[in-house]
């Protein structure tokens, strides 16, 4: 936070004497104050979504599957983040995400009462990379592997869930709120990736997640819209000629 408020001081500098702030102020003073607000966005982005699911107490249209690969992700996102030595602005998000996506994880289990074995498992998994992480044997380079094996796993936990939402003919629980506020964070995350040189790997995965987020937030509006409703009609027509 205190890079912010020196970069907001020298542009203020600047302006007060009647200057227009440099470029090497103006653009690391943007990505500095876009990284903390995804941040600040972060610690709400999947509130809707809980709440959602606490109110119908209901866990329906939600794939475990997805978000348990969500969480992976977030994990070595994470990891990325702290062993590359990157400022908190430019991942820490990814924090706020992990505690928000296993809260909606343990709801799922309840709700849909998947076995404990499940569990279980997800926790270890979780466990082994955290080992990893902490072992001090991994070098830039595999660092910059994991991220791009983080962008597999976003790919795999989303696609999950669009395609369970094309099958259904509808999105259930999923909040609109919480797919769109991740879209306009991520696609806010391609600009400060490219300033903050967080890699190629990070910058993939910023436009991945803007892209298949987006696909969601447009499902549930479709769906929610009366979309599936208009297609069945359709269908039913072309049956009935």
């Amino acid at each position: 936070m205190s890079d912010l408020l020196h970069l907001l001081r020298l542009a203020l500098g600047e302006l007060s004497h009647g200057r227009l702030p440099h470029n090497d102020i103006l653009k690391p003073l943007i990505s500095k104050g876009l990284g903390y607000g995804i941040l600040a966005g972060s610690t709400m982005v999947k509130l809707p979504q809980v709440a959602a699911v606490v109110r119908a107490r209901s866990a329906a249209g939600l794939s475990p599957l997805a978000f348990e690969l969500e969480t992976l992700g977030l994990v070595i996102a994470v990891t990325y983040g702290f062993l590359m030595g990157l400022p908190f602005s430019a991942f820490g998000e990814t924090v706020a995400l992990l505690v928000q996506n296993n809260i909606l994880l343990l709801l799922i289990y309840h709700y849909q009462r998947r076995r404990l074995g499940r569990m279980l498992l997800l926790v270890a998994v979780l466990a082994a990379a955290g080992w990893v992480a902490l072992s001090g044997q991994l070098s830039a380079a595999h660092i910059s592997t994991l991220y791009d094996c983080n962008n597999a796993i976003l790919i795999l936990s989303r696609v999950p869930q669009i395609w369970t939402n094309l099958q259904a003919g509808g999105t259930g629980q999923l909040s609109l709120i919480t797919y769109a506020l991740n879209a306009v964070g991520a696609s806010a995350r391609i600009f400060t990736s490219i300033q903050e040189k967080a890699g190629p790997a990070m910058l993939r995965g910023a436009v991945i997640s803007t892209l298949l987020n987006a696909v969601l937030a447009l499902q549930i509006v479709w769906y929610k819209g009366g979309g599936a409703t208009k297609n069945a009609g359709r269908r039913g027509k072309k049956k009935a000629n």
